[in-house]
């Protein structure tokens, strides 16, 4: 089995020209990546910006419309295990160009889509050129940084995080743009990601490529049911659940449930990408030098209170902001913590499958999450007490509870007190 290692020992990501592996001559090729990755976050949230008026015109129901919200989440969970392999083969440039493009194209078929089955080809292929972008970047940013892998991940959530902020009003103003047309921004999104796939294809070196690495032959997979990266699967499930319920439908629920205006229910929703960033590289950089397993527990326990206090609350515009700011913070710090902990638990030679799995399961909840969050909260929300409860305050306790209860070590874990 051939593989691109995401330790630096390994030479993953390695150049045939050992002057330009230096981080002054990859900062051209890094930005480019960047401007990619904004587009990335705003391909995500066109859908739940235009839901309301997406579901009116296709003449969707409250559940289905939350299925599409969130259904793109599945063709990312169907690559992610063999998006490790895709990007060893095809290399580092052709795996970024190559996947952007489709989740590209799929924004471009969403928006012209008129019936059900034409968005559902259309979400399935942006979630699927999501996953192996996804495995490409992350990839290469703990190859980069193997020592700070937790604030290196945090660092992309912040681009992350910054293009959630401006995207719902990028969104609008696109919206406005177009004369009102809720298709206009997913065309005008898609084209733009086509010209950065076209960039990527062109502009990063060709030497700058995943290696084909040969990895250990021992077929013990042990590693991977041990307690410890269990129970990191386990976390990253209830977070991806919750965090895409909130992505997918807090914008409806806020219009719908709390008759919040389109545009108060953006800057809320901006204000979660602000709590990400806020997540990302400063709770990273503490739990870098701390106990990660023990301070990921705390923060789930936490991200769930934050969460079920936000859709218990009667939502204003100020507290929409407020509370929305806090649990993206949460969300943030549990995802790219959930990263190192399962490259920390993974053998070296498995490391892309260990992330690759641990993608899968993410999205494997995330998309099931807007028909799930419309049955707990109801179809006109009004059993939100509910819905908060079971959706967002129990996932994330027990999740926590059981990541303080588990310890391990590099390569291996053991249950505390064993």
């Amino acid at each position: 089995m051939q593989s691109a290692d995401s330790d630096v020992r390994n030479e993953a990501f390695r150049t045939t020209d050992t002057s330009f592996s230096k981080m002054p001559a990859l900062l051209p090729v890094i930005a480019l990546m960047a401007i990619t990755y904004v587009f990335y976050g705003w391909d995500r949230l066109v859908m739940p910006v235009e839901l309301v008026e997406l579901r009116k015109s296709l003449n969707l129901d409250q559940r289905t419309a939350g299925l599409m919200a969130s259904i793109f989440t599945l063709g990312i969970a169907i690559l992610s295990l063999p998006a490790g392999l895709l990007v060893s083969r095809l290399g580092l440039r052709r795996a970024l160009g190559f996947s952007t493009l489709l989740f590209s194209t799929g924004t471009l078929l969403s928006g012209i889509s008129s019936n059900i089955r034409t968005l559902l080809i259309g979400r399935l292929a942006t979630g699927a050129g999501e996953s192996v972008f996804s495995i490409a970047l992350f990839m290469f940013i703990v190859a980069l940084f193997p020592r700070w892998r937790g604030t290196a991940i945090g660092g992309a959530t912040t681009i992350f995080g910054l293009s959630m902020f401006v995207g719902p009003r990028v969104v609008l103003f696109l919206q406005h743009l177009g004369g009102g047309d809720w298709r206009f921004p997913f065309k005008l999104m898609g084209m733009f990601g086509v010209v950065a796939g076209f960039c990527l294809l062109f502009l990063v070196p060709r030497r700058l490529q995943a290696e084909q690495v040969e990895t250990a032959t021992e077929k013990d997979w042990s590693w991977l049911f041990t307690p410890g990266l269990l129970s990191t699967y386990g976390l990253a499930v209830v977070n991806g659940l919750c965090c895409y319920a909130y992505m997918s439908l807090f914008q409806t629920y806020g219009r719908i449930g709390h008759h919040l205006t389109p545009e108060q229910a953006s800057v809320a929703f901006g204000c979660f990408g602000i709590g990400n960033i806020l997540g990302g590289i400063p709770i990273g950089l503490l739990l870098d030098r701390t106990d990660r397993r023990a301070g990921v527990g705390i923060l789930s326990v936490l991200t769930g209170v934050a969460g079920a206090v936000l859709f218990l609350w009667s939502l204003h515009p100020l507290s929409a902001i407020v509370l929305s700011l806090i649990y993206g913070i949460g969300v943030g710090g549990v995802y790219g913590n959930c990263y190192a902990l399962s490259r920390e638990q993974a053998p070296a030679a498995r490391a892309s499958l260990a992330i690759g799995v641990l993608l899968t399961v993410y999205y494997i909840g995330a998309s099931v999450s807007g028909y799930i969050f419309v049955a707990v909260m109801g179809d006109d929300f009004s059993s939100h007490m509910r819905g908060a409860l079971l959706m967002f305050l129990v996932p994330y306790l027990l999740a926590g509870l059981v990541m303080l209860l588990v310890r391990y070590r590099a390569g291996k874990t053991a249950l505390a007190g064993d």
